[in-house]
């Protein structure tokens, strides 16, 4: 398998992942915290603020690569905002998605008609905000959630009385493939069994090595190697699903 449109960009391995600059306006101090935590299981720097004169003021020094934004909010509103945005040359690329408590259709028409990026609806969904950050953010948006972890896994048959567990770790997990760190990268194309514990539970795939990162490529690279699963059962693929999303709202309140 050597053609990358059919791997996808579900896997694609970065070189150092930075956090991204966000802002986040939310008038709301619950849910100011519960999106800010996800933004930032979700690997972006997410400066909150309570009020949009507060928005405009850090982005006239700084321009963050995303706004998410409640429509209700102190003095102007979020619709106000986000207009603001589209309005000056200097914003109006930025992407703006509305997360608001009390939008109706006639408000996510009218958003949508103003260039909203994406109208979404309160409780916050991580899966949800994950595919609207990715539509907004990215040239090849990913489908699935990926969380940042680390978890036990055994790669190529190998067993823990072979040492394996103590150098091989799934640092990036998706319902679609993983990041595994390793001191031992596998050969691109290769196709290789994978057995992943989750809360104790082996889920066993068969998956192949997309990219190989080794030891001394560059400074910051993480050695290892994306993987993306090729054979996966539906029980697997959902337990996985709810592993990361359970990961993604832990500790966040819901009401």
């Amino acid at each position: 398998m050597t053609d990358s449109a059919a791997r996808g960009s579900e896997e694609r391995v970065p070189e150092k992942r930075k956090k991204r600059f966000s802002i986040l306006v939310d008038g709301y101090v619950r849910d100011l915290f519960a999106t800010g935590m996800i933004l930032q299981k979700l690997e972006y720097d997410a400066h909150i603020v309570s009020s949009a004169e507060d928005a405009l003021r850090i982005m006239s020094s700084a321009l963050p690569v995303l706004v998410i934004t409640e429509l209700s909010l102190p003095k102007m509103s979020g619709l106000e905002l986000l207009v603001t945005i589209k309005k000056d040359p200097t914003t109006k690329a930025i992407p703006v998605i509305i997360h608001t408590s009390s939008g109706d259709q006639q408000r996510e028409a009218l958003c949508t008609a103003s260039g909203c990026a994406a109208f979404l609806k309160k409780p916050v969904d991580p899966e949800a905000l994950y595919s609207a950050i990715q539509r907004a953010t990215e040239i090849t948006p990913r489908q699935h959630l990926r969380l940042r972890t680390l978890l036990p896994v055994m790669v190529g048959g190998r067993s823990a009385s072979d040492g394996a567990l103590s150098t091989e770790y799934v640092s990036e997990l998706s319902e679609n493939g993983v990041f595994v760190r390793t001191l031992s990268p596998r050969p691109v194309d290769a196709v290789v069994p994978v057995t992943i514990m989750i809360h104790s539970i082996p889920v066993k795939v068969k998956a192949v090595v997309l990219r190989s990162v080794f030891m001394g490529q560059g400074l910051f690279r993480e050695p290892g190697m994306g993987m993306k699963f090729v054979e996966i059962s539906n029980t697997d693929r959902e337990l996985i699903r709810n592993f990361v999303k359970g990961q993604m709202i832990q500790d966040i309140p819901t009401h």
